[in-house]
């Protein structure tokens, strides 16, 4: 047997509320597409304070919630507590291949710098790019 509406639509709440409030931002990622903007809606789709008593509404509001399953939910919970970077680390070869031992530390540096560079600083690192003398 299910869980009667309301109690699923808290349930999904609390965990939405909670998935927003531990999720970190992606400085990168633009906010139209981002999993912040995309939580809040459904967060927005699930708030119980605007369900009425009438039936029609219930049933609507848990066809609308069809979308964000229990699944979603989980995978999105697994993905924050880093479950599948535990389970299947990465071998050190793989971290840091041959070719190019600092590849990945520099990528993850250029991400967390990109957000922050002005004009000026993303004209440099253009020009730097063209003109290599390594």
């Amino acid at each position: 047997m299910s869980k009667p509406p309301s109690l699923r639509a808290q349930a999904i709440q609390s965990r939405i509320s909670h998935l927003l409030a531990h999720w970190p931002a992606d400085p990168v990622r633009p906010a139209s597409v981002s999993v912040h903007s995309y939580l809040q809606a459904r967060l927005a789709e699930v708030d119980p304070s605007k369900q009425s008593q009438s039936t029609a509404q219930t049933t609507q509001q848990t066809q609308s919630t069809e979308g964000l399953s229990d699944s979603s939910l989980n995978a999105l919970s697994s993905l924050l507590e880093d479950r599948y970077a535990r389970r299947y680390p990465l071998s050190p070869r793989l971290r840091r291949p041959p070719s190019d031992p600092d590849y990945y530390d520099n990528l993850i540096r250029e991400f967390e710098e990109a957000p922050s560079r002005d004009w000026w600083g993303r004209l440099g690192k253009r020009m730097r790019g063209l003109f290599r003398f390594t």
